[in-house]
């Protein structure tokens, strides 16, 4: 059976997962604040905008407005791509989260009004956190999610974790990692009294992808993902320290 890859617009990103997210999958970027996922999220929608696949960017946290005003620092106009019936930015208002039922479902009217192929939320751990029966919270993602497949859409939801250093590999009280298909983590690594972002896939259900944690930045142009960190381990501990070969070769030279 063939599958059909939906490319990221992340450079680097595609050849990580092993030529870009499978069509009709649920990604999950996790990372603490300021580690790019809302750029995560708008890059990949972009990107697809580009290929005429048009998205729908559901926020939680901040304002249309800010999102919009935001993304014009990367030079993408997403409101000129609404006004062009390309792309949406909807809401999950707060009034909406607490008035009970199953609000994200309510996503579905405006998915389906630009007969959108991509999907982001950001970030569904806000959304969580008005959820307070994790059993009601488990039944509406898995609704959701079963949705997106069925209808072949493809999702990427953000989690933000809320530790800046991070050494659990915890994902989500409610099993959320249970349910998506993919898991890509963003973090911040201390590396000899200075800070670097890492990236890595922790998860690619039914296809093969890269297993190293590489850098990456934060560019005028969106996410851009550089060469493996070579030398060091313990970067998912969030502070990195010198192999012992490398360690071992420094002390030779010295």
């Amino acid at each position: 059976m063939t599958t059909t890859r939906l490319k990221t617009g992340i450079p680097g990103l595609d050849k990580m997962t092993g030529g870009g997210f499978l069509k009709g999958d649920t990604t999950l970027v996790t990372g603490p604040p300021g580690t790019g996922k809302t750029t995560f999220g708008l890059q990949f929608l972009m990107h697809g905008v580009l290929e005429s696949q048009s998205g729908v960017f559901v926020t939680v946290e901040e304002t249309p407005e800010k999102i919009a005003n935001d993304a014009l620092n990367f030079g993408w106009d997403l409101r000129k791509l609404e006004a062009e019936g390309r792309l949406r930015l909807y809401q999950l208002r707060s009034e909406m989260l607490q008035s009970g039922g199953a609000p994200i479902m309510q996503c579905l009217d405006v998915i389906n009004s630009v007969k959108a192929e991509r999907v982001v939320i950001d970030p569904i751990s806000l959304y969580s956190m008005n959820v307070h029966d994790p059993n009601d919270l488990r039944r509406e993602l898995y609704a959701f999610v079963n949705y997106m497949k069925e209808n072949g859409l493809t999702l990427l939801l953000t989690h933000e974790v809320p530790d800046i250093m991070s050494r659990t590999s915890k994902i989500s009280d409610y099993g959320l990692e249970f349910i998506v298909d993919s898991i890509i983590m963003l973090q911040y690594v201390e590396i000899e009294s200075a800070i670097s972002r890492s990236i890595n896939v922790l998860k690619m259900r039914g296809s093969s992808h890269d297993m190293a944690i590489r850098r990456y930045r934060i560019s005028g142009k969106g996410i851009e993902i550089e060469a493996p960190f070579e030398g060091y381990e313990g970067i998912m501990s969030g502070t990195a320290r010198k192999s012992g070969a490398e360690a071992f070769m420094e002390a030779f030279r010295r």
